[in-house]
């Protein structure tokens, strides 16, 4: 269990820093991006927190994805 969860969570975080990177490229004064990345990662872990609390995957898991942020 503890192997799916690391590749879930490489996963996720894979597809987060892609999306981050991509919308560094794109033509945006430094403040609307940073707002903007701001904003899609709050989006993001709202999401996985109520994917993993509906999927009663463990505390440990939010655990993790809190310290990540941090």
């Amino acid at each position: 269990m503890k192997n799916t969860s690391s590749c879930i969570l490489s996963a996720l975080g894979g597809a987060l820093a892609g999306a981050a990177i991509a919308m560094l490229f794109t033509p945006q004064s430094g403040k609307e991006l940073r707002n903007k990345i701001r904003n899609m990662a709050d989006d993001e872990m709202s999401k996985l927190r109520k994917n993993f609390k509906s999927c009663n995957c463990g505390d440990a898991i939010e655990d993790t994805i809190d310290d990540m942020v941090k």
